[in-house]
């Protein structure tokens, strides 16, 4: 995922614990519907009913935009049974608690304040302007262009369904107009997001204009495929996926502002919709070596980034109760920095960050950043924290 995604999702804990955590009930009910559906039929799965009722209640308070997504699928579940003339435990507790966690997420003041514009930080309005404007300077980034595997991936498998749907179905005029006119888009959407965007068309004053037409035309692509896979193989799980990753981003038309994290679980289901597709093509045996490979090697590589930013995030906090308990500085307070801070989110620089402050008890308001590369030299030169505390003080009184 992108760098701003990564920051804002697995660094940040309330973006982990709300973004993240949101998507485990949705794959839940997936897989029981997927797998177990006819089971739920049974009697004996009542009891086991009162705890889905529980999860889904629960599930609702997370994230806007995925409470919408899990009321969708109860709704569309209730809808399957009830055509069916079947009665389903699951769907039926799901269908209860989702609608229950729904209202009561809903009911809070907040959104209230939301819808009559009384809300500080968040904006309740719709106008073809603002859509736009959204689509074609963030979401289309934050989702698609800022995303390069997954698009490329993408463009990729959709190109090879492509052309193998050609070659069955060489006699049909219309329809090999249709494809060729899809490859032509997937093709085009990445040579101007990749090669032209920033280089040949960066003075060109309509170049936003062009990247929205060409991520819903991309999208739509998507969903033409997706629906023809679908019909095809009889498994409604590729269109599903992509008919999600579009409702998840649809709410944030109205109610903005939207950041990386909103793209988020829209994100997540694409990358589903990718490994759906590459067991479909049978790709996924053939490349688990280099996919646990590269997985070992991204591991390896987080894993050294959060072992520096925590170090360094604990000397920090540890310098900060340092300065307080000596009151020194007099007139404001000096904060280490943090390195690789494009890995994690931080909402408020900590010099102004009230709750930082209260937590630490900051009485003294401003202060200076001491860089990363500066305060760790001097740490590695020194015995103990409060020998290389004292040194950051030193220096920082001899360059006053």
């Amino acid at each position: 995922m992108s760098t701003e995604l990564f920051a804002q999702v697995l660094g940040w804990n309330a973006g982990f614990f709300n973004y993240m955590a949101s998507l485990v009930y949705p794959l839940i009910i997936i897989n029981l519907v997927k797998y177990h559906y006819s089971d739920w039929q049974a009697s004996k799965y009542l009891r086991y009913s009162i705890l889905i009722a529980v999860l889904s209640i629960i599930s609702c308070f997370f994230v806007e935009h995925v409470t919408l997504l899990n009321l969708a699928v109860a709704t569309i579940l209730m809808g399957y049974m009830l055509y069916q003339k079947k009665k389903n435990y699951l769907v039926i507790a799901n269908f209860i608690g989702t609608y229950i966690g729904g209202i009561l997420m809903f009911s809070n003041k907040a959104y209230l304040n939301i819808l009559l514009h009384h809300d500080s930080y968040r904006e309740t309005s719709f106008s073809l302007t603002k859509v736009y404007h959204i689509i074609s300077q963030q979401m289309d980034f934050y989702l698609l262009i800022d995303n390069p595997i997954i698009t490329v991936l993408l463009a990729v498998i959709l190109g090879y369904l492509i052309i193998k749907n050609l070659q069955k179905r060489s006699g049909n005029k219309l329809g090999t107009v249709v494809s060729y006119l899809e490859l032509s888009i997937l093709i085009a959407f990445i040579e101007y997001h990749y090669i032209l965007f920033n280089t040949f068309l960066k003075d060109f004053g309509h170049r936003y204009l062009v990247s929205c037409l060409l991520s819903i035309l991309f999208l739509l692509v998507i969903v033409i495929e997706m629906a023809k896979l679908s019909l095809e193989t009889h498994n409604i799980e590729y269109i599903a996926l992509i008919a999600a990753a579009i409702v998840l981003i649809v709410p944030f038309f109205v109610v903005t502002p939207f950041g990386p994290r909103g793209a988020f679980a829209s994100y997540f289901c694409l990358c589903l919709l990718v490994v759906a597709l590459c067991n479909e093509l049978n790709a996924v045996k053939f490349s688990l070596p280099i996919i646990r490979i590269m997985m070992v090697m991204v591991v390896i590589f987080y894993a050294g980034l959060a072992t520096r930013i925590g170090h360094a995030s604990r000397i920090k906090n540890d310098f900060i109760t340092y300065q307080e308990k000596h009151n020194t500085p007099k007139d404001y307070r000096l904060y280490l920095e943090v390195p690789y801070n494009q890995y994690y989110w931080a909402v408020h620089p900590q010099a102004t960050d009230s709750s930082y402050r209260g937590y630490y008890k900051i009485k003294t308001i401003g202060g200076k950043l001491v860089p990363y590369a500066k305060w760790r030299l001097i740490e590695k030169n020194t015995n103990s924290n409060a020998e290389m505390f004292s040194q950051v003080l030193k220096v920082d009184s001899q360059n006053k």
